[in-house]
């Protein structure tokens, strides 16, 4: 299996495992000081392990297909890379170990990485300040709260919990969200399990609002949410 990559595509598999969410070269270089090589985009994309698309400041945002995510937990097992630095080595010791608790635990990759990177912790663990409406706090601009309006435009819209509702009317109640925080939450939340997304049967009827409002899932456009069971 680890023979069917180069190098530099492993490493950008794991890379955006990693940071589980749609992300920007710029983003990692940042983050991580690192980033994706033209040669290693169109390895992962040739093999549909990655789709990527250009958005803010004409950067191109990468992200994992649902094969790349099984992709990239195959390599938990691989053996590293050869003539790679020691914390490379380091790293993949590390993944051994992560998978021999998933696989004791019968827990799934989504399980650990279910939630973006949240970048490092600054050191300062008080709760006593203010309320900002970061991602878990539930404030107006916070992912928490982008999921929530998501889970209420859904009830309010469906006759019944397990109906089909289109995504196009569902950002028209997204009003003042951002697309790409809208994005985020849905495909988290779709990680998560707590919604299904599925693409619309009728591709040839759909109008330019519903296709518009697709959202990009393992390389494949969904243009309708289900929560919960009929």
């Amino acid at each position: 299996m680890a023979a069917d990559l180069s190098t530099s595509a492993r490493q950008a598999l794991l890379t955006l495992l990693v940071r589980a969410d749609r992300v920007s070269n710029p983003e990692l270089r940042k983050d991580y000081r690192i980033e994706i090589t033209k040669s290693a985009r169109e390895e992962l994309a040739a093999a549909k392990l990655i789709v990527f698309g250009k958005g803010p400041r004409n950067a191109i945002f990468y992200e994992l297909t649902d094969l790349g995510w099984a992709r990239a937990r195959a390599e938990f097992r691989s053996p590293p890379p050869d003539r790679v630095a020691g914390a490379w080595l380091l790293h993949y010791a590390t993944l051994r170990h992560l998978a021999a608790h998933l696989d004791r635990t019968d827990h799934q990759l989504a399980d650990v990485f279910a939630e973006p990177d949240p970048g490092p912790s600054t050191g300062d663990t008080s709760t006593d300040g203010p309320d900002t409406g970061g991602p878990d706090s539930g404030g107006p601009d916070g992912a928490g709260s982008v999921e929530d309006r998501i889970r209420s435009a859904y009830h309010e819209l469906a006759a019944a919990p397990g109906d089909l509702v289109a995504l196009a009317a569902i950002r028209q109640r997204l009003t003042g969200v951002d697309r790409t925080d809208q994005d985020r939450a849905l495909t988290d939340l779709d990680r998560r399990r707590e919604i299904h997304l599925d693409p619309d049967p009728a591709r040839h009827q759909l109008t330019p609002d519903a296709r518009d409002a697709a959202i990009l899932i393992g390389g494949e456009a969904k243009h309708l949410i289900t929560i919960g069971r009929p």
